[in-house]
């Protein structure tokens, strides 16, 4: 009995490269499926890290800009602060300054005061005994001129009481005439050629003006002038 035989046919070239129980694409798939897994992983890492990267930046700028922020609110607070210190200060000494004028205005006002009630008392007190000296050296000084004194009938008075010579012990020398129209005090003595004048109130007024700046200041403040011949 003649068989018939089948003719050969060769595998085909897929079935070489995947293995006749198709391992090899099998194996193929799950490497690319790893690949893929591995991709992802490493990708989702990536963002992970990267989102907190930038969150710790971010909040490192935000960090520094709030430092920044709280430096210069400092700064000027602490400048507004030493602004209101000087403020206050200089509102203090300025204060203290007018403080200081009004007192001083009210010791002078109360020193001028007393002046005035006092030193006319203490000149009239002294003023026979001073002009007594001042007759006595023009007598002495000026040879055998003549003398007029003018004064007040006090101040001739006073000038007695000092024990003055009297006019008719030199009444070749000496004559006096009362002036009620002069301060108690003053005194001319006058002679030919010129003479002296005694204001001693010139003392009191120069003080005063000293005292009080608004005070007008005498024009002469000395207590014995010369008249010119």
């Amino acid at each position: 009995m003649r068989t018939a035989s089948r003719p050969y046919l060769p595998p085909s070239l897929n079935l070489l490269l995947a293995g006749e129980d198709g391992s090899t694409i099998l194996r193929q798939q799950e490497e690319e499926r790893m690949r893929n897994a591995a991709f992802d992983a490493g990708h989702r890492r990536g963002l992970e890290e990267g989102l907190a990267k930038g969150r710790a930046e971010g909040a490192a700028q935000a960090e520094a800009a709030a430092a920044g922020r709280i430096e210069v609110e400092v700064a000027q607070r602490a400048s507004q602060g030493a602004n209101l210190a000087a403020q206050a200060l200089d509102s203090l000494l300025a204060k203290r300054a007018d403080d200081r004028r009004a007192l001083d205005a009210n010791v002078r006002a109360t020193v001028a005061a007393a002046l005035e009630a006092l030193i006319p008392t203490l000149l009239a007190r002294s003023a026979g005994a001073e002009i007594a000296a001042l007759v006595a050296d023009a007598l002495t000084e000026r040879g055998d001129d003549v003398l007029l004194l003018t004064a007040h009938p006090d101040t001739l008075a006073a000038m007695q009481q000092e024990g003055f010579p009297q006019p008719q012990d030199t009444p070749q020398r000496l004559r006096l005439r009362p002036e009620p129209s002069m301060a108690p005090g003053n005194a001319e003595v006058s002679w030919v050629n010129g003479g002296l004048v005694h204001r001693p109130d010139a003392l009191l007024a120069r003080v005063l003006a000293i005292l009080d700046a608004d005070r007008a200041t005498p024009a002469s403040s000395e207590t014995l002038q010369e008249i010119a011949p």
